[in-house]
């Protein structure tokens, strides 16, 4: 069999046309259905839209900087990778962002005696048990909202030569 290896057989994944128009829509569906869980209660609501868009910001850099390396995507999977490592990252550090924000915010002395380091190494499994479900599915319907699969570049090449049963 004569033909390009296979990883150059998987065409990149391409971005939906018009991306103006299917970009914003996969975030807004992405983002946006979390806010749903939290209908009732705004600060979760707030904190869940306010942390996937930082998490869409890092992985849109990171994806961007592979597409720029000329290692474009070859499947959502790929895609979804970025979108769940950023998760993660994001969810390991926002039991200490929170601890640090409260403590800049609250307005008494001895603030930091009540949100200790150790509450949050506490927190954190349960931050990652909550936030790293949600990333994925995030992540999961900006792929499939945002990108699309390219055809195949040339079939014929490599095609006409299988034979399986020799």
């Amino acid at each position: 069999m004569r033909g390009p290896p296979i990883p150059q057989r998987i065409p990149p994944l391409a971005w939906r046309q018009p991306a103006f128009l299917w970009t914003p829509l996969a975030l807004a569906l992405a983002i946006g259905w979390p806010a749903g869980l939290f209908y009732d209660d705004l600060g979760p609501q707030r904190f869940a839209i306010v942390s996937l868009f930082v998490v869409f910001a890092v992985a849109l850099i990171t994806l961007g900087v592979s597409w720029l390396a000329g290692r474009a995507p070859r499947s959502r999977r790929i895609v979804v990778l970025h979108v769940v490592i950023a998760g993660a990252i994001a969810a390991l550090a926002a039991p200490f962002v929170l601890t640090w924000l409260l403590e800049a915010v609250a307005d008494y002395e001895n603030a930091g005696d009540h949100f200790t380091l150790a509450m949050s190494f506490a927190m954190t499994p349960l931050v990652l048990l909550i936030g790293l479900p949600i990333v994925l599915v995030s992540g999961i319907v900006f792929a499939w909202v945002a990108l699309k699969r390219r055809p195949p570049a040339d079939e014929s090449g490599y095609r006409h030569d299988v034979q399986p049963f020799r």
